[in-house]
């Protein structure tokens, strides 16, 4: 039989579970809202945690990377992520959709994080 856990332990666990679970829900959701994703890729990406959190990252990259920009240079920048966008969203074509966007984001995120 086991021990009735502390209520000092139960005190300390408690919290870092709602965190926990607060943060894998935070994770699950991309960075658009989906109520509003009409796009095959955009739906996927609001139904599958892997790729929401890709999307999360991608875009506080992108945003980190846009403050440290010159303002001379960020329209080029707006232009590539907006190309970059067009041709994640052209994975509806592929045969295997959800390996091709994840490939997509992971391309991405390499080069935003070599700049």
């Amino acid at each position: 039989m086991t021990k009735p856990m502390p209520k000092t332990m139960s005190a300390v666990l408690a919290p870092i579970a709602v965190g926990l679970l607060a943060s894998s829900a935070w994770a699950a959701t991309p960075s658009f809202d989906c109520a509003k994703a009409s796009h095959e890729v955009e739906l996927l990406i609001c139904k599958d945690a892997a790729l929401a959190e890709m999307d999360h990252t991608l875009n506080s990259l992108y945003h980190t990377l846009m403050k440290h920009t010159p303002a001379s240079r960020q329209g080029t920048l707006k232009a590539e992520q907006r190309g970059w966008v067009k041709g994640r969203n052209d994975c509806w074509k592929a045969s295997d959709m959800r390996g091709c966007v994840a490939s997509e984001y992971q391309a991405r995120i390499a080069e935003l994080k070599d700049r």
